[in-house]
């Protein structure tokens, strides 16, 4: 990229710095949860319309999604840049979303300013996304259409250790299972009952089993809702929350049935019926090495330190969906050389520190050059398609 273009893209995400930090600080001090984050969107949104953008808002259906774009030229490539900005019950942003929509929120700008200045050719567009946490408001603008044509997608999210660009990261799938007895009084009359709990302790044992016939990346949790009210009282009703995750979406299929088999077995040995609801999770994250390199050098070009090569992580995205669909990188930005767990009280209180203000900046910057590097050599998107094309993964456009 030629030094006047990335200059042009550096100076705007500087002088825009200030008013992109105390929107963090806003957001982060005004935490709202998925589907209700009415405060967020009104203050990016109003920050978008300051700055001469038009804004679709409510946007694919969703009152808290909105969309700004800018087009120079036929606009013929299309990248947008996601923002997150739902919080977390009871601990705010103690994933730091407040960072990832204001580095969004620098990144169209800059790219904007970029493209109108320099004539260059090219769609950006800033997506606000809601209800990351749960809600899969990504999966519900999928749905809707929003990003049918468009030709690639990024999205900063804050990390510790050292900075990185995110390779895989797991699908999951949970289940919610309901065994049904015949209560009995424990003492007297026990060889009347049929124990519930019995079978919840059945499944237990017989996941305990199972986790030695799976591989390393599987990842399998839950606990017991209601196993009974009474000790002298042999239940008959229990109930199960379960989870489970994996790298490849091929994979969870067979460990959907695997699970489900415990289930029935465990029904069958103790005379319970069961009862199982299941609900399709995220879709597994993939990731474009062509994308995520140029972004790595443009982090690297600010004196961040970054991994080499994609780390995966056990963590679940609904940005996994959008990844499944086109070209995407995922650059993850530490806020602490030592790690700090996200979704911890310490890690919201990290998230509105002075590092967080360099998170913003460096991060906005970068994407903004990735997106500006791709218009400017059309073979980029070529190859990052080509590499979506050879991925060994399943279509999860909603149908």
């Amino acid at each position: 990229m030629q030094s006047d273009v990335k200059n042009t893209i550096y100076k705007n995400v500087e002088e825009n710095k200030l008013d992109l930090i105390r929107i963090s600080e806003y957001i982060h001090e005004n935490p709202e949860l998925g589907y209700k984050e009415f405060k967020a969107v009104e203050k990016l949104t109003s920050y978008l319309k300051e700055k001469g953008n038009e804004v679709i808002i409510p946007f694919g259906g969703l009152d808290t999604s909105f969309s700004a774009s800018f087009t120079q030229g036929k606009g013929e490539r299309h990248i947008a840049v996601l923002a997150e900005y739902d919080a977390l019950p009871k601990l705010g942003h103690a994933c730091g979303h407040n960072i990832i929509c204001t580095s969004a929120l620098g990144t169209y700008l800059a790219a904007k300013r970029a493209m109108e200045k320099f004539n260059i050719s090219g769609k950006v567009s800033i997506i606000g996304t809601p209800a990351e946490e749960g809600g899969g408001g990504k999966i519900k603008l999928l749905e809707a259409g929003v990003f049918d044509g468009i030709d690639a997608s990024l999205m900063v999210h804050p990390t510790s250790g050292t900075t990185r660009i995110a390779g895989r990261c797991t699908t999951t799938y949970s289940f919610t299972i309901e065994f049904f007895g015949q209560s009995a009084h424990a003492a007297s009359q026990p060889f009347k009952g049929i124990n519930a709990l019995d079978a919840a302790n059945l499944f237990f044992n017989a996941i305990g089993f199972l986790r030695q016939q799976v591989t390393s990346d599987v990842r399998m949790s839950g606990y017991i809702v209601d196993g009974g009210n009474a000790s002298n009282v042999i239940p008959d009703y229990t109930k199960i929350q379960y989870s489970i995750r994996c790298m490849e979406d091929q994979e969870m299929s067979s460990l959907v049935e695997r699970v489900k088999s415990c289930i029935q077995a465990a029904a069958l040995a103790t005379g319970c019926k069961a009862n199982i609801i299941e609900e399709k999770g995220y879709a597994a994250r993939t990731f474009s090495e062509t994308l995520g390199n140029i972004c790595r050098d443009a982090l690297e070009e600010q004196g961040e330190e970054v991994l080499t090569g994609f780390p995966d992580d056990f963590g679940s995205t609904d940005f996994g969906n959008v990844s499944q669909i086109i070209p995407t990188t995922n650059p993850y930005f530490s806020l602490n050389k030592t790690r700090v767990s996200l979704h911890t009280p310490e890690y919201e209180r990290l998230a509105n520190q002075p590092i967080s203000h360099t998170a913003i900046e460096r991060s906005a910057k970068a994407m903004a050059c990735t997106i500006i590097e791709c218009f400017l050599n059309d073979s980029i998107l070529e190859r990052a398609k080509n590499e979506k094309s050879n991925e060994v993964s399943i279509d999860m456009r909603p149908r």
